[in-house]
């Protein structure tokens, strides 16, 4: 259980606060209009097809990220900013404990109105940071069923395995899951891709050192992540197979590919600075 709160806090923090609001100093609604500009700057950028494109697709967001900050300066230094904050950190207090507690038996643990607060706090403290950093600084969580990006995540194991297996995927939920994994090629220069296939993508040891968020033990990435979005390949035929034709495995029929592994659950964020190094790996469960 442990895990799953985890899981669903850092999803619910990432949806809900970092994803979502550009400074928490600013009325919310302005703050989730400049936070919507700057993803769509990258969302709706030309592909990049050179390390010179990557650098200076980063190099608009946060010179318009920048700027905007020192043109809203009167407004962030206001009296009214410091109301816009505790409003919103009173509103996402109350949103995430009635989220958790619709996943909870009743009555919801006594200590719930305590812990929550702190969580917030916390994470609105980061976001109000954020935007003032001078390089760009992405916070993700990784759903269940995205492939497996070893430069991006920490393999945890102790939970128990699942009972069933998992189910195949249709057409459609493949091609999601590929869409899903191959964003982060386009977060990775052509050059960074030319070397991790030199290397064979190896992915780079960890740090055993982390802060809070990994800040001041960064960590180079070394090529891009290894995806896994392989669609798995099944014998055809079943009862239907000719009495004649080699099963499939054996020497002369055909082969069984393993599905690749995917997210089964992540309890925690991976940061990252784009194209440059991984502050923190995300801590993931794995199918």
């Amino acid at each position: 259980m442990t895990a799953v709160g985890r899981a669903f806090i850092s999803h619910w923090l990432v949806e809900n606060i970092f994803d979502k609001y550009f400074h928490p100093d600013l009325e919310p609604g302005f703050s989730t209009q400049l936070q919507s500009i700057v993803s769509n700057i990258r969302k709706f950028a030309p592909p990049c097809h050179s390390t010179e494109d990557e650098e200076s697709l980063a190099a608009k967001i946060i010179n318009w990220r920048l700027a905007t900050l020192e043109g809203l300066a009167d407004t962030l230094r206001a009296p009214q900013a410091t109301i816009y904050r505790e409003k919103l950190t009173a509103t996402l207090n109350e949103k995430l404990i009635a989220s958790l507690q619709m996943h909870m038996n009743d009555p919801a643990p006594p200590d719930l109105n305590g812990g929550v607060p702190m969580i917030i706090e916390l994470a609105i403290s980061i976001a109000q940071h954020l935007p003032l950093e001078s390089r760009e600084v992405h916070i993700e969580y990784f759903p269940p069923g995205h492939g497996i990006v070893p430069d991006f995540m920490k393999i945890e194991s102790g939970i128990p395995a699942l009972t069933a297996p998992i189910l195949e995927l249709d057409d459609a939920d493949r091609a999601s899951i590929r869409s899903m994994t191959s964003k982060h090629d386009d977060n990775m220069s052509v050059a960074d891709q030319e070397q991790a296939h030199v290397q064979g993508g190896q992915p780079p040891k960890e740090d055993k050192k982390r802060s809070m968020f990994g800040f001041g033990t960064a960590k180079k990435v070394s090529g891009p992540p290894s995806l896994g979005n392989r669609e798995s390949t099944l014998g055809q035929g079943g009862s239907q197979q000719s009495l004649a034709q080699n099963p499939p495995g054996s020497s002369g029929g055909p082969k069984e590919d393993s599905a690749p592994p995917r997210v089964r659950m992540a309890v925690g964020v991976a940061v990252q600075i784009r194209g440059k190094s991984i502050l923190i790996k995300a801590p993931v469960y794995s199918t």
